[in-house]
């Protein structure tokens, strides 16, 4: 069986998880599992309820009428709210990994998710920290096994710098940051620095997953869920650009960024388009750079892929370096518990060193693993 180390995976956080460590006069506002109607939602103060799963189980006529996706979704959905699924459960989790050949993962949550989203910075920075104390006591103990991603709301840079200076501390190897940034403050600020000198000083990459920092439902009509899916991958295109065109990677050569969950077939686009201006319109450049944006997009950047091929077949523009793959587990639409299988089909063509580095290699390079 092929060693493969996941660069996007998930936990179920318990769903009762803020409402039983924030403080008590948080307790209302934070995360919370409620019952609206015929549903299990999670409410967050200043964003809509969240639907997870029915009170009542589905029937098994009702998942009769659905496919398998979609029963494995409202099963894994329906566990995370009892708090027995989705991988909480250290034991289960290394289980099923060993049963699909990943030896190490990279761990990002799923309530947790909307923690950028929430406008008090207090309040944020408090279920930050609930679910980062959390997430080191379950996963700290497996050594090189688990990679937990710690959550940094940024809407307030000095509590952000300290949220990563203490994360740091902790051992974390990974933080998230939100892919969209908080209105009026865009990346190519220098408002952030002291955020990016933490985190490269401590060489701790920062992951942008896709959907953080806004709600990614904004089309409600024809077509709505297909366009919100593939908006989600344009707006890390979008981000990428704000950093390596900005002279934020080149002020600070020792950030690295890491675009989840995102797609990839932007990548090579933004690096073709970002050096077509950088060369044809430099009398409006501005800063000007030492190097081409790509030259920053490729070496201080990585993106994850899981059964998408554009990013493999665009490999001449990018190099393999910054490719990582990702199992997205426990999610359904993740490759999961066929991810040797998966592997095997969409790497068809590639030699047998640039599979290595994609699946294994390169996230073994950047989080320090001796997998």
């Amino acid at each position: 069986m092929r060693k493969l180390i996941s660069a996007d995976n998930h936990v179920f956080e318990p769903a009762t998880l803020w409402q039983e460590r924030l403080p008590t006069s948080m307790r209302d506002r934070g995360p919370r599992l409620e019952v609206e109607g015929d549903y299990y939602v999670l409410a967050v103060e200043g964003i809509p309820s969240r639907k997870l799963t029915r009170v009542t189980p589905k029937t098994d006529a009702e998942l009769s009428t659905v496919g398998d996706a979609e029963r494995n979704a409202d099963k894994q959905r329906r566990r995370a709210v009892l708090g027995k699924g989705g991988g909480a459960d250290p034991a289960d989790r290394r289980a099923d990994m060993a049963s699909d050949g990943v030896v190490a993962e990279v761990i990002y949550p799923t309530f947790g998710l909307f923690i950028d989203i929430i406008d008090d910075t207090e309040l944020a920075l408090a279920c930050a920290r609930v679910y980062n104390d959390w997430l080191a006591e379950t996963f700290f103990d497996a050594g090189d096994l688990h990679v937990p991603s710690a959550v940094v709301p940024i809407r307030d840079v000095e509590s952000a710098t300290a949220e990563m200076a203490r994360v740091a501390a902790m051992g974390f190897r990974s933080a998230m940051i939100p892919t969209t940034p908080p209105d009026g403050v865009p990346y190519n600020r220098h408002d952030y620095d002291p955020i990016w000198s933490v985190a490269a000083d401590a060489g701790i990459p920062l992951s942008l997953h896709t959907g953080t920092g806004a709600l990614p439902s904004h089309e409600r009509g024809p077509g709505g869920a297909i366009i919100n899916y593939a908006k989600v991958g344009l707006l890390s295109a979008e981000t990428l650009c704000y950093f390596a065109a900005s002279g934020v990677l080149e002020r600070h050569p020792g950030l690295k960024l890491v675009f989840v969950e995102s797609g990839a077939g932007w990548y090579a686009y933004c690096c073709e388009r970002m050096d077509e201006a950088y060369q044809e319109h430099d009398q409006w450049v501005n800063p000007k750079l030492a190097a081409p944006p790509s030259h920053f997009a490729t070496t201080q950047c990585w993106v994850t892929l899981g059964a998408d091929r554009a990013p493999l077949l665009t490999r001449d523009v990018t190099g393999i370096g910054p490719l990582l793959w990702a199992s997205d587990y426990p999610h359904p639409e993740g490759t999961y518990p066929h991810s040797q299988a998966t592997v095997e089909r969409i790497f068809a063509g590639l030699t047998a060193a640039e599979m290595q580095a994609v699946v294994h290699d390169n996230a073994a390079r950047l989080y320090g693993l001796a997998s």
